[in-house]
């Protein structure tokens, strides 16, 4: 079955970028791509209230517009890439959640037209993504020249294959380093001024990184071409990783699905700030 990428695309500057990179991530996959724009109209309840004529068809054309936009300026960039529309009815992030129900990637931007600048993440945005079933691209950060590395935010502890396989697949893709990360925070040691506790870090580190080894070799006989680096830091998590962004092409970051039986994923407080926060794109794969 042909791989298949949905991007939510408002015609706002976030929306842009977004649909850059989707074409991008579209080449790299052989993969279709969908253009997505929902519109929600309420109709007027209140007994005598004057509903003009033809504001849902005003609406829908709008709409309509938006996504052939969308849909001709990735044809012009990537002729022969089968591109279509979808124009839904409905609230915004509910509609792009099941639009991409079935797809390999949805990707956002970080901000749509109807938000406050002043918002580090749409609420849109933030609504899409714990409403997806699937791995979601967030599209953020300071456009920049591209530095070939991805990073991935591992937990030793409960790392979760389907992170650690999206996350080689990805850097395959790109034919870009894959930089797997593990922070924990080891200043127990430097406050204790032990040359004994000293140790102990030193030996933490290197039973983290062997963890980090058995967990990742499956994956990297995989994918023996990807260039992998394993990196145990000390730091808080959320503010290493948020550091780390700033020469990355993309982080990557898992999130719980929900339990109760419904699609959808509960971002931890880790995945939270980078999605607020990191200087690139962010992906959120979910994971059991």
């Amino acid at each position: 079955m042909k791989r298949s990428i949905v991007v939510g695309y408002d015609q706002s500057p976030s929306g842009d970028r977004a649909l850059a990179q989707a074409g991008r991530e579209a080449a790299w996959r052989d993969a279709s791509v969908t253009v997505v724009n929902a519109f929600h109209w309420i109709a007027v309840g209140r007994p005598g209230a004057y509903v003009p004529m033809g504001v849902e068809t005003s609406l829908k054309d709008a709409a309509d517009s938006i996504a052939a936009t969308g849909v001709e300026t990735l044809r012009r960039h990537y002729p022969g890439m089968t591109v279509d529309s979808a124009v839904i009815a409905g609230p915004t992030a509910d509609a792009i959640a099941e639009a991409a129900r079935e797809a390999d990637l949805l990707v956002l931007g970080n901000r749509g037209r109807g938000g406050f600048t002043g918002l580090l993440l749409g609420s849109v945005s933030i609504r899409t993504l714990t409403l997806a079933s699937g791995p979601t691209m967030i599209v953020r950060g300071t456009p920049r020249e591209p530095t070939d590395t991805v990073v991935l935010a591992l937990d030793v502890e409960d790392p979760g294959e389907e992170l650690m396989d999206f996350a080689f697949t990805e850097a395959a893709l790109r034919g870009a380093r894959l930089e797997v990360v593990n922070v924990w925070d080891l200043d127990w040691t430097e406050a204790a001024g032990s040359d004994v506790l000293a140790l102990a870090k030193e030996h933490a580190v290197a039973d983290i990184r062997s963890a980090l080894e058995r967990r990742l070799n499956p994956w990297h006989a995989k994918h023996p071409d990807v260039h992998l680096v394993i990196e145990v830091m000390d730091g808080m998590p959320s503010a290493v990783l948020t550091e780390l962004t700033a020469s990355a092409d993309l982080i990557i970051a898992g999130a719980h699905r929900r339990g109760d039986g419904h699609p959808g994923m509960r971002p931890g407080p880790i995945t939270h700030t980078l999605l607020h926060h990191a200087d690139c794109p962010v992906t959120v794969v979910p994971r059991a």
